[in-house]
């Protein structure tokens, strides 16, 4: 049998020894990528290789170098459903004798229960009633904000302000006439409610022919959201503002808007705690969601990192014996050691800053 050729020789030992090198480079490579990447950039080693027969080819998975924007993705669970729930009642003493059904929507002006057979009427603003409002009670910011809901309804004429004076009086009087109740000039605590948002019936928590209590209702807002919980590595990819795919049950795709960004809060996983940030979205076509609540959904964020650069994939990367990388650059017949300068990691991929290559080159990457 005659001796391999001098040239099979030179080509064999050309090809494999990059490919050895790779075995151990590739686990100190695992360790930058998790570092640098924001989403996990998991490293995987690759097996050793049985030594190729000489004079064979040794088979290789390449892929062409691109350049491109360089982005990252997060992809998590999520929970829609009917925002900011919460239950709703009355300081009123006495019975029951009327409820919305639940899923309705009650805004500013209208009946929200009814007691003894009187309305109690939803009304806008932050601060809850505490008195009954009545000519000669003290200013208070109360005052100016039932002015304003009453000015709202057209009852009010004067400039809203925080003193109950004969115009207050008077707007009160015509809008019990509206109610067709008695006209007495004053409203007794409990007979309105205020409420930053309308909001949507969820269920009763009492029924008609029940006494009157602070918990009558189980309400929420009118419009539904996601909520997700991010690491806090994550959580720069989804400022307040960002566009989010976002996959609902069925395979049904839609967008959101992340609209609003907590502070980390602690969860339970497993036997440790963790901290997580609290991120709210909003649907971007809540018609799409309708028929959904309190479901389980799929979110996919998206950041780009750097545009228009060259990248390659991070298990292309070789780590150098005197440090830094190189990726093998195969021409077809043979492969060659280029090295190369690094800058973002994202994605599986990283950007090459410096170095010989150029779009269209093919390199090898580990299988």
């Amino acid at each position: 049998m005659s001796a391999p050729t001098t040239t099979d020789q030179s080509s064999a030992t050309t090809t494999a020894r990059p490919h050895r090198a790779r075995r151990w480079i590739l686990t100190t490579l695992g360790a930058l990528a998790a570092v640098a990447a924001v989403v996990g950039v998991v490293a995987l080693t690759r097996p050793p290789a049985a030594p190729e027969p000489t004079g064979t080819r040794l088979e290789i998975e390449t892929q062409t170098v691109t350049r491109g924007d360089l982005t990252e993705q997060v992809r998590t669970q999520g929970t829609l459903a009917y925002n900011a729930q919460r239950d709703l009642g009355t300081e009123l003493t006495g019975v029951i004798t009327g409820l919305p059904a639940p899923g309705t929507v009650v805004t500013v002006g209208q009946e929200l229960l009814r007691i003894d057979d009187l309305p109690v009427t939803l009304l806008r603003g932050p601060l809850p009633a505490w008195r009954t409002f009545t000519a000669g009670m003290s200013p208070g910011n109360d005052v100016l904000q039932l002015e304003q809901n009453l000015a709202a309804l057209g009852f009010f004429v004067a400039k809203p302000d925080s003193t109950f004076s004969e115009s207050t009086t008077a707007a009160i009087k015509k809008w019990q006439k509206s109610l067709k109740v008695e006209q007495t000039g004053t409203i007794d605590l409990g007979r309105v409610v205020f409420s930053l948002v309308d909001v949507r019936v969820q269920s009763h928590k009492a029924q008609v022919g029940d006494t009157a209590g602070p918990e009558i209702l189980s309400v929420t807002g009118p419009d539904k959201q996601v909520q997700a919980f991010l690491d806090q590595a994550q959580a720069p990819i989804a400022p307040v503002g960002t566009n989010v795919a976002i996959t609902l049950p069925g395979g049904v795709s839609t967008t959101g808007t992340v609209a609003e960004v907590g502070a980390p809060v602690e969860q339970e996983g497993g036997d440790d705690k963790t901290l997580k940030v609290p991120v709210t979205l909003t649907l971007d076509d809540p018609a799409a969601a309708e028929s959904l609540d309190n479901v389980a959904v799929t979110l996919l964020l998206t950041r780009t990192r750097a545009t228009d650069v060259l990248t390659v994939p991070v298990l292309a990367l070789l780590a150098q014996p005197g440090g830094g990388f190189a990726v093998e650059t195969s021409d077809g017949d043979s492969t060659h050691l280029v090295p190369v300068e690094l800058g973002t990691f994202a994605n599986g991929l990283v950007e090459v800053t410096g170095g010989d290559l150029e779009v269209g080159d093919t390199i090898v990457v580990a299988k």
